[in-house]
């Protein structure tokens, strides 16, 4: 057999998630993708593009540069106090503030979550027609958690949902294991070791691009109040990690994979930090004796 035929024959044996190179190389043996935190940052949360390209990874923004990986400075009481007064349950944040976090199954020395994972649902998609002008409204259905079904679209697959005015629904614990990504789905045994957040998100299909296809979101892509609990539940998780959390999108997991997902649309990564900055100091400051 020539060479070329034999390199042909190799190709096609492989798995369709080996054919193309992942974007964050995963390195089994550490139970994480290779470099440190901050790197490993920087490559999970490359910009996510129409139809799950990715933009070129950039240095990333103020706060989570100086926290991805380090300790955290907020006691789980300072936590609580806040969300107390706040007037938020710790279920909304994604479980008792104080409790351990998932770990990884199917190991014998389990290690504990690692990444903080951020979604869009891309549902509802309104395929040809116009997304509705009041989806950041309260009369918007899809903004009524009490209506799970169409808020979750098609059933809760990760952790945390939160609405376009902020309000969270949690569907599993962030101490509980539970996949939301192809490459957990493919490698069962990494499940544990990511917390899943879905933000809601409404989608229509681009002209031209395939029957049903729901590859346009509104820009921009989420609301400041779902920038402020997204920070909060990182906040949180990281909290009961003891430090702070390795934040990645969804798509750039999936890279790789066919039929890969291509979520979160239109997020603007310097305004959450923005947000997160914010908040930690609004923390920080709570907790301050007087």
């Amino acid at each position: 057999m020539t060479l070329p035929a034999l390199l042909l024959l190799f190709a096609i044996a492989l798995p369709a998630a080996a054919q193309k190179q992942a974007a964050c190389p995963y390195a089994a043996w550490k139970s994480g993708f290779h470099g440190d935190a901050r790197a490993q940052a920087t490559c999970l949360l490359r910009p996510v593009q129409r139809y799950a390209r990715l933009g070129a990874s950039a240095p990333l923004p103020a706060f989570l540069a100086s926290r991805v990986g380090q300790r955290t400075d907020i006691a789980p009481a300072t936590l609580r106090a806040y969300l107390a007064a706040q007037g938020i349950s710790e279920a909304d944040a994604g479980g008792a503030v104080d409790a351990p976090l998932s770990r990884a199954t199917g190991r014998l020395v389990a290690p504990v979550a690692r990444y903080f994972v951020i979604h869009d649902t891309s549902y509802p998609n309104f395929l040809a027609e116009p997304i509705p002008a009041h989806i950041n409204d309260a009369s918007w259905d899809f903004n009524d958690f009490t209506v799970r079904n169409p808020a979750l679209g098609g059933g809760p697959k990760g952790h945390v949902y939160v609405n376009r005015l902020g309000a969270s629904l949690q569907v599993r614990d962030f101490g509980t294991p539970g996949y939301a990504s192809k490459l957990e789905k493919d490698k069962p045994s990494l499940t544990g070791l990511f917390l899943h957040v879905e933000l809601v998100q409404p989608r229509n299909s681009v002209p031209g691009g395939g029957k049903g296809n729901d590859g346009l979101a509104p820009d921009p892509g989420f609301t400041p109040a779902q920038y402020e609990r997204l920070a909060l539940l990182y906040v949180a998780a990281s909290v009961r990690k003891g430090t702070w959390l390795i934040p990645a999108f969804h798509a750039v997991l999936d890279t790789g994979y066919a039929n890969g997902h291509d979520d979160p649309q239109n997020f603007s990564l310097a305004q959450w930090d923005a947000v997160l900055s914010h908040l930690s100091a609004v923390i920080q400051g709570a907790g301050a004796p007087n």
